[in-house]
């Protein structure tokens, strides 16, 4: 087989299996038991100030409503439901986020005001 097309076929295993296994699947969601554990908060404040940051806004993080968990492979994936206050009129709002985190690394994945 010639080597570039071996190349071309297994970049593009690599990338579907890059793409389909970054995703949540909906009906793996496990209820986080403690939402004031260190942990969480600390993934909670990572979401609103990414999120923040990105978007150029002044919100503060207040708290971790609830939460769930889902582990895929060595990924894990935190769905919070966080408070946040709008820094220039102090109105609080819940925000359903979405965050995978990786060891160390933790990426943003979704961040939706909830009405």
């Amino acid at each position: 087989m010639n080597k570039s097309i071996f190349f071309v076929l297994f970049s593009l295993i690599l990338l579907s299996v890059h793409v389909f296994g970054l995703t949540p699947l909906e009906d793996q969601w496990i209820p986080i038991k403690d939402v004031k554990d260190p942990y969480v908060i600390e993934i909670g404040k990572f979401a609103v100030s990414e999120y923040a940051r990105l978007n150029n806004l002044q919100l503060k993080f207040v708290t971790v409503v609830s939460g769930d968990i889902q582990i895929a492979s060595n990924l894990k994936y935190y769905k919070l439901i966080v408070t946040a206050n709008s820094v220039g009129n102090g109105t609080s709002k819940n925000y359903e986020t979405i965050v995978w985190k990786l060891k160390s690394i933790s990426e943003l994945m979704d961040f939706e005001p909830l009405s």
